[in-house]
């Protein structure tokens, strides 16, 4: 049809501003329109031209079990409201998301992230993953999703910590790679070096810094029985791990009433980390890398001090009453502000920082029963798995 009507560029140029679920109807007005809209050259395109949002996964305590909630955000000021994201209901009803990827969202459930799957909200179709490894011993895991550029390939990475008492620290984590080209785990024995994640579990925070991924780990000092913390990162090009420095003050602690977590979102090129240390008064900082892969370049940006329930930000000049916990770090928005989680009275409170600016703003997203914000990141539609030949299910 477009080569009586159009030119293949003016086509392009009409179809790739038109959202998922129209082109999806287009790919059935002929061969040569199929071809188009799902070539990778033409993906890649559309996906760069969609608006990003940031999505926020909500929970609602007032079912058994707690219903998730998947709200989409422009990322104004307040974060007003744009829609929902409709994910899967078949698959779990506990289930959670644990990263997105160019429009891409990997959703795990249950203990040990056993229960996976790769999803296109956009063109309501997801990918079952294989089942991966289970340990006979007592341990966790987390996962991480990504995107290997040489291979166009999309990969799921898992690591398994060991969590007994006398392995803690004090081993490598087993690790497997999915590939959603081949569809098969691989075990990659011997990558990771020995370490445990700060925070495992499905909900372990993580970011991406010039396209790898990072957590905070730590590993026990064999000259004091203390900690060394650093920052774990994966390439998922070419599937192995690396070590990023923390400044000293960060790096060696005796007590293990200390977590480290890296920050995702923002411009993807400074790691962004989040330092709780237990005690009283409970410290909160946050800090940014500028130059990556350069210790020097760290700089401690922000501090909060919780004392009893009073969580203290001197250099705003504000004190935050009825605070039960330290807040957490949920994403760097866009604009560089930070959007933390505050519990106040057992209510989960959304508040954006802005580091540069000294402003402080309750967001006033929620309401009753909508008490947690789990998980939040930037997402665009896209047209990735629209012409996945095998494997796919829709819903």
């Amino acid at each position: 049809m477009s080569d009586y009507f159009f030119p293949d560029e003016i086509l392009v140029e009409i179809l790739h501003r038109l959202p998922p679920k129209t082109l999806l109807r287009f790919t059935t007005v002929c061969k040569s329109w199929r071809s188009l809209i799902t070539h990778p050259s033409f993906v890649s395109l559309h996906h760069r031209h969609s608006p990003s949002f940031l999505l926020l996964q909500l929970c609602d305590e007032r079912t058994l079990p707690n219903i998730l909630h998947y709200s989409l955000r422009r990322d104004d000021p307040f974060l007003s409201p744009s829609s929902s994201l409709f994910l899967p209901s078949s698959f779990d009803r506990e289930f959670s998301v644990v990263a997105i990827c160019n429009g891409l969202v990997c959703i795990t459930a249950g203990e040990g992230c056993h229960s996976l799957i790769i999803c296109n909200p956009s063109v309501r179709r997801f990918v079952s993953l294989p089942r991966p490894r289970d340990y006979p011993c007592f341990y966790d895991a987390c996962v991480s999703f990504g995107f290997d550029s040489r291979n166009s390939d999309y990969k799921v990475v898992r690591i398994a910590c060991m969590v007994d008492d006398e392995r803690f620290g004090l081993s490598a984590p087993e690790v497997e790679v999915y590939s959603l080209a081949t569809g098969f785990w691989r075990n990659l024995g011997g990558v990771a070096p020995v370490c445990t994640l700060c925070f495992v579990g499905r909900d372990a925070p993580h970011c991406f810094v010039d396209g790898f991924v990072h957590w905070g780990a730590k590993r026990r000092s064999v000259k004091d029985d203390g900690w060394y913390f650093f920052v774990l990162s994966f390439d998922f090009e070419d599937e192995v791990f690396g070590e990023v420095a923390l400044p000293e003050s960060l790096a060696h602690v005796s007590s293990n009433a200390v977590i480290i977590t890296a920050v995702g979102g923002g411009n993807g090129k400074d790691l962004t980390m989040y330092r709780v240390s237990g005690g009283s008064p409970c410290s909160c900082e946050i800090w940014v890398m500028k130059e990556y892969g350069v210790a020097e370049s760290w700089n401690k940006v922000f501090t909060f001090s919780l004392r009893g329930f009073y969580l203290e930000a001197p250099s705003l000049g504000i004190t935050i009453t009825c605070v039960t916990g330290p807040p957490a770090a949920l994403c760097v928005r866009n604009s560089g502000e930070v959007l933390l989680l505050m519990d106040e009275s057992g209510k989960g409170c959304l508040y954006s920082l802005d580091v540069e600016k000294k402003t402080f703003r309750n967001l006033q997203i929620g309401g009753e029963g909508y008490t947690w914000y789990l998980y939040s990141a930037y997402y665009s539609e896209t047209l990735v798995l629209l012409n996945k030949p095998t494997g796919l299910v829709s819903y």
